[in-house]
Order: C-alpha cells, then structure tokens, then sequence
C-alpha cells in the first residue's frame, strides 16, 4: 500500500484536534480540559497535542484562528485601494459570524481565567489594521507633533480593536444571537467620529487620497 504523504495525514490530524477541542470548548471551560482529555476525544496521543498548540488552550485558539486568518487573507491581503470599503465590510461580516458559529465557545472563553475572548480577538483585530496600514490601506488621522506617527497608529489600532471586542461581549450576552448585519449596524454607531481614517496609497502627497475605507476599520 502506498504510504500517504506526511503533510496530508497532519492536516488530518489538526483537523480532528480542532474539531475536537471545539466540541470540548463549547461544552464548558476550557482551563477544565486536560490535554489527556482533548487527545481521547481526537483519537490522537498525548504527544500530538503538544505539537499542535501546547495545550488544550492553545489547539483551541489556533482553531479558532485558523478561520479567522482565512478571512482576513482572502479579504485583506493585497485589496486594491478601491476595494478597501467592500473589503472591510464583507470581512467584518465574516468574522462576526464565526462568532455567531462558535457562540457557545466565545461565551465560554468570556468566563475563563486563563484564556480570555478579549486579548485573543483584540490581537487578531489589530493585526488586520497594521496590515492595512502597512500596505497603505489606511491613514490614521491624527497629527501629534510630540508622539510618533507609530505610536499613533498602533494606538489607534488598539483602541478600535478593543472597542469592537467589547460590542462582540455585549452581543454574546444578549437574549440570542442577531444577524451579523444588525451587529454591523451596531459597530458602525458606535465608532468614534474620527473612523473611519483617510485611505492612502504610497503617492497620496502627490496626489488625491484613495477612496474611503468605509464605516468599519475591522478586520
């Protein structure tokens, strides 16, 4: 019998790891997961655990990462300055809901000590604005002589990834789920007047700024 290539049976691995520790996050606590726990129901041996994230905590926020890095790469990664608004919209709207889809697991992570829904999000959050920023998506405009325009923006990038975590908290703890969109309206009312920044293309000195971004700076 032919022997399957390595990378094919690794996939499959982490794809019954993430499926597995999914179901187990969602029914409860993750800090209560025990990596035995996890390897059990992946059928996996303990050892494979530990090559996949560590620990349970960690397998669980690579599967949830994984979903996330899609998103923002087939939205985000290299968009054409004119496409920077429907990107951002349609990219927003995906990641609120894979939120809607893990709902339980969010929740849960919300009430856990050792791994929280906002420092996971927010990061992740954020490195979508300094992509967008570093492929001159967006401008942050604030003009402070005595701070560093670097500071400025990853300031500006953790205050809007925080504030979105926070609306993504209130969400989960509502009555139930609504439709992405309503919580794209909700986001959309409640940035700061100022977010939107100015789109900029690498030239924008010489010439006009390219095409507002949109409502939404989020990932």
């Amino acid at each position: 019998m032919t022997e399957e290539p390595v990378d094919a049976r690794q996939l499959r691995t982490r794809a019954a790891l993430h499926a597995a520790v999914l179901e187990l996050a969602a029914s409860g606590d993750i800090d209560g997961v025990t990596v035995t726990a996890l390897a059990e129901r992946a059928g996996v041996h303990r050892s494979t655990v530990y090559e996949h994230g560590g620990s349970p905590q960690g397998v669980l926020q690579r599967a949830l990462a994984v979903e996330l890095d899609a998103l923002r790469e087939a939205h985000l990664r290299d968009v054409a300055p004119a496409g920077v608004a429907a990107a951002l919209r349609e990219v927003t709207l995906g990641v609120f809901a894979h939120v809607e889809r893990h709902a339980a697991v969010y929740r849960n992570l919300e009430g856990s000590v050792g791994t929280t829904l906002h420092s996971f999000l927010s990061e992740h959050f954020q490195a979508s604005t300094r992509l967008l920023i570093a492929q001159s998506r967006l401008r942050i405009p604030l003009d402070e002589p005595d701070v560093a325009p670097a500071l400025l923006e990853e300031a500006a990038a953790r205050f809007v990834a925080d504030g979105v975590v926070g609306l993504i908290s209130v969400w989960l703890r509502g009555p139930g789920l609504h439709d992405p969109e309503v919580a794209l309206a909700m986001l959309e009312r409640l940035l700061p007047a100022w977010w939107p920044p100015g789109a900029a293309t690498a030239g924008d000195a010489a010439g006009p700024a390219a095409p507002d971004p949109g409502p939404n700076p989020l990932k």
